[in-house]
């Protein structure tokens, strides 16, 4: 290996530079505050909501019966429009629990403050909430408390706009002080005291995901009532003065938003299962494991081997055809807002001590997992919108599902993985017969049932138009001429005193009619299915070209059919016509026995073969959000040759 000296020594300089900022009384601490403040304001929380829970989690934990989550929004400059009047300049977090001590509120806004530890049961633990939310939304949050029968409140603030670019920071000493203006009207105009809790303010928060304040609210409520579901019924929480109403991305739960029964078209729980574990480190190895026991009781929690006993909850749902609906553009219905729900909760979805943590929508699928013993799992893509699946567990297993210390990722060990898949739960087949299901399902319902049309359609009436241009008419090869005369004299037979008089007049209707429409699709079920041939050419009396297609071969059900789902789906199926037309015209006119017998193998034995197999390999792994469905009301339609989007 060859060195770069110059790079070497650039390193070093720019080394030395940094040390040289340092002051002379520089302590070394385990951070050096301006850089570590500034890092950590990038901590994973995807949006306002996720940040925003930390701060809720923490009234909870503090006794809260009622929390409120309102906004004080910034005065509209003059000649500035309404909507810049909505622009959010704090937000507060008002809650009426224990509250807090001058020397607790100014300890609660340090990193690992945490007073739950070392307790199980508990939503906190870590003690990084406050303010790791907190500086991420904003760089000052202030904190106002009062315990029951304080005479004051206590005011006590972080601002990372003073932290020294070296050294220690510290919490400042806190003071007494009055509520801000705004929480004190919220206050007032809701009818509400402040006798003991806490309220936690963003001041001017700089890293909201919503500026205005009326969309922050919408987000900030359909964000918690799915969070905490379970738990509204034992504290009310309010955002904006509006009431959070659980909702249950499940919709199994009576009274949330947007469930119905099961007898009405609601949602169905197809599967339910409480699975005692238990989480210990081999002897041997000392890897970390996880294994299912038939009671959590029996277990000795004192065996040093054993780190952790618990149960896991798992649910698995079937949602009905109609029950969710994918509509573009703003959701009108009940079934297309529990779609809206679904899309962002499409996966497994892990709910810790009664609040929601994450929804992993990948699953174990590579060669790797599956030799592992991880199980097989489901590809979810737009068919696992309709199903849903729920994995409850209590604190004691945070371990087994990495919880980090922003309680907003799952990230389980491999063993929780193999102990689904195994052969006495086989999770990982259920959730694929489920998606199956789906799958099947919405295809039936979405794929329309064609028949022949009565009338010529654009399609046959392009091919004759096509043969006048060409100044050939239909003309049958001579090897085929009996047979098609024979043909004709049963079909004229068949008309004699039906329709025609006389057999000579049942063959004159015969040719006019083959003359009005020399060219016909047909549609037929062949016995041998998707093994027989995606179409068939064939002569008719009146010398008419006929193509027919094989409805049981996955050219009609993966491509013909699904034409018509299609905006513009008519026009494209008939310009499919024409194309299969011209293959039957070409095929049926071939003079030579031998190309003809060499034409009709590479149609059975080669074309129709390698269709069935890339369409149904096709049909199986390429669904997409496509698999939505388009109307609540969708049921199997039967088109004839004529749609309302063909031309005339």
């Amino acid at each position: 290996m060859i060195f770069d000296a110059a790079a070497l020594d650039a390193e070093t300089a720019r080394q030395d530079k940094c040390l040289a900022e340092l002051p002379d009384s520089f302590d070394f601490p385990l951070f050096n505050s301006k850089h570590a403040i500034e890092s950590q304001r990038r901590s994973g929380y995807r949006n306002t909501s996720a940040a925003a829970r930390e701060i809720v989690d923490n009234a909870i934990e503090a006794k809260a019966s009622r929390i409120d989550v309102f906004f004080d929004q910034a005065k509209r400059e003059k000649g500035k429009g309404k909507k810049d009047g909505e622009a959010v300049a704090s937000v507060a977090f008002l809650d009426d629990g224990s509250g807090m001590s001058p020397k607790m509120a100014r300890y609660a806004l340090s990193w690992g403050a945490g007073t739950h530890f070392d307790e199980e049961g508990t939503i906190g633990k870590f003690g990084f909430g406050l303010p790791n939310a907190s500086i991420n939304q904003t760089r000052r949050v202030e904190v106002y408390t009062k315990r029951r029968g304080d005479a004051v409140v206590t005011k006590a603030w972080l601002d990372i706009n003073n932290v020294k670019a070296h050294g220690l920071t510290h919490i400042e000493e806190p003071e007494t002080a009055e509520l801000p203006e705004f929480v004190q009207r919220y206050l007032t105009d809701n009818k509400l005291t402040f006798e003991h809790g806490t309220v936690v303010v963003w001041v001017m928060p700089d890293r909201l995901s919503y500026r205005k304040a009326s969309t922050l609210k919408e987000h900030l409520l359909d964000d918690f009532g799915v969070t905490y579901r379970y738990m509204l019924n034992d504290v009310e929480l309010n955002v904006g003065g509006k009431k959070v109403e659980p909702v249950d991305p499940l919709f199994l739960t009576p009274g949330s938003r947007y469930y119905l029964p099961e007898d009405k078209g609601g949602a169905i729980n197809r599967y339910e299962r409480l699975i005692p574990v238990r989480y210990y480190q081999d002897e041997e190895t000392g890897a970390l494991h996880l294994e299912h026991v038939e009671k959590a009781s029996d277990l000795d929690p004192e065996n040093e081997k054993t780190l952790a006993v618990g149960a896991i909850n798992v649910r698995i749902v079937r949602f009905p055809p109609g029950f969710s609906v994918y509509k573009k553009g703003k959701a009108e219905s009940d079934a297309n807002r529990r779609f809206e729900i679904r899309k962002a909760r499409r996966g497994m979805s892990f709910v810790r001590h009664d609040r929601e943590i994450e929804t992993v929508d990948v699953f174990p699928r590579s060669m790797r997992d599956v030799s592992a013993g991880l199980g097989d799992w489901p590809l979810l893509q737009g068919y696992a919108y309709h199903w849903g699946i729920e994995v409850r567990f209590n604190p004691q297993l945070d371990e087994v599902f990495g919880i980090a210390n922003d309680k907003q990722t799952v990230r389980p060990i491999e063993d929780f993985w193999r102990l689904l898949a195994s052969d006495e739960f086989e999770i990982d087949a259920l959730l694929k017969a489920e998606n199956n299901w789906q799958t099947k399902q919405r295809d039936k319902k979405k794929k329309p049932v064609v028949t022949t049309s009565e009338e010529p359609s654009p399609a046959e009436n392009a091919a004759a138009l096509a043969d006048r241009i060409d100044g050939e008419p239909n003309k049958v090869p001579e090897k085929d001429q009996e047979k098609v005369e024979k043909a004709t004299e049963e079909e004229a037979q068949k008309r004699v005193g039906v329709t025609e008089k006389t057999l000579d007049e049942a063959k004159e209707a015969i040719k006019k009619q083959g003359q009005r429409r020399g060219y016909r699709i047909e549609y037929y079920d062949d016995p041998s299915g998707a093994n027989g041939p995606f179409f068939e050419p064939e002569w008719r009396p009146g010398n008419v070209v006929v193509a027919k297609v094989n409805r049981l071969h996955p050219f009609y059900s993966t491509f013909y059919a699904s034409l018509l789902n299609l905006e513009g789906g008519g026009r494209a199926r008939y310009a499919l016509d024409v194309m299969l037309l011209a293959l039957a015209k070409g095929e049926l006119r071939i003079e030579d026995p031998v190309t003809k017998m060499w034409n009709e193998n590479l149609r059975q034995k080669q074309w129709s073969p390698f269709l069935s197999n890339a369409l149904k390999v096709l049909e199986q792994t390429a669904h997409t959000d496509d698999a939505h469905e388009e109307s609540e009301g969708d049921q199997e339609q039967t088109f004839s040759g004529e749609a309302a989007d063909a031309p005339a």
